[in-house]
């Protein structure tokens, strides 16, 4: 518990950062305005404001509006920029404290070149129609989600931006995402363009939800690939933005709290162990000692109340005697979640026979803080130089209480019944630092170079597994054949990437900047370390209450000393991944015509990646993978008018299996226990998209994608069928094909803007649905051939949003309602005479919506998952054909509230 002398320190350190940042920056007044075409009198999306001798400015929006905010009192000269376009500049504007004023502005076109017009005002790249105009002009087809929409939808973090993108769906139980059907060893996640590990030795990306929208710019996710693309990805390559200062300065402070219904009246069961901010307690006892640090019996919390608060400013400043920008940017964030939901899991034979049938209780607690910095520095105007740094800390614990049937953790029970208690924590900290530069050279040519540090350590500190038979007379005992146990994991990585590239602009007869020559070189070295033990009790005589136990009293130094039971320390279980990629590429884009556009690429890789291991049951091994990838790629862009483009993308490129999948390390869970197989090949992939654009408006958008991938040697997830429920990995057929067809809407259907008197009523609608084919022929040993479907892809995704926004100068009213929906999909391949388990399609409902009462505080409120539909996994026997749930679970309604102040 937390003292109360803490919490009060705690709000009046944040109570302190609102009266400072009011005290110093009250002197202050606002101005904003519209920029237009001077003939035509259409809004210059994207066009920038800058208050000069500052580097305080804005962009315009949709309608052409531009806010710039924190000007100080007195009077100014503006500079309005675009592309194309000749700067305009008002002298003589005064600005008042805390009052507005208008400027509007009028621009004529320039035949002038780009390289001739310099934009003073750094685009935001939160804003949905920036990102919409960035995506209409680029080569490559592309999707981004940007901060705003992230808030309008009362999206939380990274994970739940991509899921709502057509054609990309989250699996329950399973971190990341799927895209188009592949999963998170088919896709790669970049942070600033640079790739990101894993924390967690399941898997080969980070956990997406370490991104909470706190931190990100924007979120984009590229399914098409060039030469200067990551070779590792078939599904899609994610690259998250983090936030960086827009304006001249910034503040802001947000606190929430909330509750997840399914915790409302229950006693909440928190195991010991970790403390307030989720740092866990990795002791592991002395030697022939069981002076373990935390207690086995779990604490009682009465009022499990979820709450965040998170604090960020920035500042921009001159330096030296050409005025270069100097700026920073930091946020800080602390989250705390609980959850409660009752759990069924079960496991069967191949004839259908249940030898696992057991009810939960699960209580789920999860911790994470969050610290991002960015330091931007221009230097003459031609060079700039980045480094951002970041630390992200995850704790993710439960406690689990399980009673029914189960043949191999109850086997001192005659009917094979008993009781099931396990506790685990996952505590991760992740820490990256960034170093970005570029510099141009000449007009044509220009520099960029870069490189990222990332350190991992990952800790499964003292998992807790306690099994109990029930006898014929109701009383338990303690299971034997080591069925009392605790874990220790930790996982290291250290993770360098480098980057350099050289663009050179070529001249084409049409005199813009849309050809070019790009040469470059990546190169990434990864060292994992990872080592697990386990302590294993035998079981103490007796019989034990159920309702009341306390093992605690049981499994102390006190009876190890006297005899009553033993312990054994299981071998140590290591594996050690170093994976080294050089990589070279070269890429050329021409304007062939005025309307074609062409890019093409080759790049190659060179793969060194060693696995040694040294596991229990299994003979110590060295598995290899060295080979050199050749990987072309061509995209091309057909303009059929200022409202249409059709781009199409042919590329190859390849999947690497994951650390874990190709060590035989066994990790073992509840209902399921996984194993990794060294004889795993990689996957080649062969990708194909055409996709059609049409943009109603500078925000309405109605696109078609079409896409065709050829996998050979693909990698799936497969029960081996046996009575441990061990789960493995195969390269399950000699290729899959898989297609299909994303649609995307983008509609505002009512749109009244008055300009005059600052009022602004929205209703906007986004709908996105995709089908995707996935076919394969299993070919696994003592497997019957048989079609199935890709893991993970569910041939139905559809995702559907409403927003109401009205806005009357400082004052903005938002509600958003948003649904997604997955069809049925393959979890598991099922080998032998196992049929596949089946993850079923659910529904899920969100309701957001806030009140900006003024220009500094805003209202949140949040429901989320409102129809809180039952999340199940299944198997059709095929000796009857019945349909068995094998785990079942809700996962609870979420609401929460908040309020935040901004500058």
């Amino acid at each position: 518990m937390i003292s109360r002398a803490k919490v009060l320190f705690r709000l009046s350190v944040l109570l302190l950062f609102f009266v400072s940042a009011s005290a110093i920056y009250a002197q202050t007044g606002t101005i904003k305005g519209t920029i237009v075409d001077a003939k035509t009198k259409e809004p210059l999306i994207g066009a920038s404001v800058l208050v000069e001798g500052t580097t305080n400015g804005a962009a315009a929006d949709l309608d052409g509006n531009f806010v710039i905010n924190n000007v100080s009192a007195g009077t100014h000269t503006l500079v309005a920029s675009y592309v194309a376009y000749q700067p305009v500049t008002k002298t003589g504007i005064a600005v008042e404290t805390n009052r507005e004023t208008v400027v509007d502005f009028e621009m004529n076109s320039d035949d002038i070149s780009l390289e001739a017009v310099e934009v003073v005002a750094r685009a935001n790249r939160e804003s949905e129609n920036i990102l919409l105009l960035e995506q209409k002009k680029a080569l490559l087809a592309t999707q981004a989600v940007g901060a705003r929409e992230l808030s309008r939808k009362g999206i939380g973090n990274a994970e739940a931006a991509v899921s709502k993108i057509s054609g990309i769906s989250k699996q329950e139980g399973v971190k990341n995402v799927f895209v188009r059907g592949l999963g998170d060893r088919y896709n790669a996640t970049t942070l600033n363009g640079f790739l990101v590990p894993s924390e967690d030795p399941e898997y080969k990306n980070i956990a997406l939800d370490f991104f909470g929208t706190d931190i990100i710019q924007n979120v984009g996710v590229n399914k098409v690939f060039s030469g200067s693309s990551t070779g590792d990805a078939g599904g899609a390559i994610i690259d998250i933005s983090s936030k960086e200062l827009i304006n001249d300065r910034a503040f802001g402070a947000e606190i929430s709290g909330g509750l997840n219904r399914g915790t409302i009246g229950v006693d909440f069961l928190r195991q010991d162990g970790s403390n307030y901010l989720g740092f866990a307690n990795n002791k592991k006892p002395n030697e022939n000692k069981v002076d373990f640090a935390n207690s086995l019996d779990p604490k009682v919390i009465k009022t499990p109340v979820n709450h965040t608060f998170g604090i960020s400013g920035g500042k921009q400043f001159k330096v030296g005697a050409d005025n270069n920008p100097l700026s920073f940017f930091i946020v800080g964030s602390h989250g705390t979640n609980y959850s409660y939901t009752g759990e069924l899991i079960r496991n069967t034979t191949s004839d259908g026979t249940i030898y696992q049938d057991q009810q939960g209780d699960k209580y789920s607690q999860n911790i994470n803080q969050l610290v991002l910095g960015n330091i931007n520095f221009g230097i003459n105007k031609a060079h700039n130089l980045a480094y951002n740094f970041m630390m992200v800390h995850a704790n993710n614990q439960y406690v689990g209480q399980y009673s029914g049937k189960h043949t191999e953790s109850h086997q001192d029970s005659n009917d094979y019944t008993g009781r099931a208690i396990r506790q685990q924590t996952n505590d991760n900290l992740l820490f990256t630092h960034q170093l970005i530069s570029s510099w141009k050279l000449s007009n044509k040519m220009k520099l960029n170079a870069g490189a990222s540090y990332n350190r991992i350590k990952g800790l499964e500190p003292d998992r807790r597994e306690n099994y109990l038979s029930k006898q014929d007379d109701g009383t338990y005992i303690l299971t034997g054949s080591n069925r009392q146990k605790r874990f220790f994991s930790e996982l290291k990585e250290n993770d360098i990437n480098t980057k350099v590239n050289l663009q050179y602009k070529l001249n084409d007869e049409f005199d813009n900047t849309n050809s070019a020559l790009e040469i470059g070189y990546n190169g990434r070295f990864v060292d994992d370390k990872f080592e697990a033990v386990e302590y294993n009790f035998d079981a103490l005589s007796g019989t034990f209450p159920i309702d009341n136990l306390q093992l605690d009293d049981l499994y102390n130094q006190a009876n190890y000393e006297s005899g009553k039971y033993t312990m054994s320390v299981g071998e140590l279980n290591t594996y050690n991944v170093k994976k080294n990629v050089h990589s070279a590429y070269a890429e050329a884009t021409y304007q062939l015509t005025s309307p074609l556009t062409a890019n093409v690429g080759l790049r190659v890789d060179n793969v060194d990646m060693t696995v040694n291991h040294r596991v229990q049951h299994v003979e110590p091994g060295r598995e290899s993978i060295k080979k050199t990838y050749f990987l072309p790629s061509l995209n091309l862009k057909y303009d059929l008018n200022d409202k249409n483009a059709i781009r199409m993308g042919l590329s190859k490129t390849y999947t690497l299996p994951q650390s874990k999948e190709i060590s035989p390390y066994q990790y073992v869970n509840i209902g399921f226990a996984s194993q990794g197989n060294p004889n795993l090949k990689p996957s080649d992939n062969y990708n194909a998209d055409l996709k059609w654009d049409y943009y109603l408006s500078p925000s309405e958008l109605f696109t078609v994608t079409g896409f065709f991938k050829h996998i050979v040697n693909p990698i799936g997830r497969v029960d081996q069928g046996n009575s441990a429920g061990l789960l493995s990995y195969s390269n399950i057929s000699a290729f899959a094909t898989v297609a299909g067809i994303e649609v995307e809407l983008r509609k505002n259907l009512i749109n009244r803007v008055n300009t005059a008197t600052s009022k602004v009523n929205r209703v906007s609608l986004g709908l996105n649905a995709s089908y995707i084919y996935t076919d394969l022929e299993v070919d696994i040993v003592n497997t019957p051939r048989r079609k199935a479907q890709l893991e993970g892809a569910a041939p139905f995704i559809g995702n559907f949003d409403v927003s109401y926004s009205y806005s009357n100068r400082d004052k903005n009213l938002l509600a958003s309602v948003v649904f997604n929906y997955f069809s049925n999909r393959v979890h598991t391949i099922g080998t032998r005479n196992y049929g596949n388990i089946i993850e079923e399609g659910v529904p899920t409902i969100d309701f957001v919506s806030s009140y900006k009462f003024n220009k500094n505080f805003t209202a949140k409120f949040k429901t989320s998952n409102l129809l809180d539909p039952s999340y199940k996994l299944s198997r059709r026997m095929n000796s009857s054909g019945e349909n068995i749930v094998l785990n079942e679970y809700k996962k609870g309604i979420n609401f929460s509230l908040g309020v935040s102040y901004d500058l």
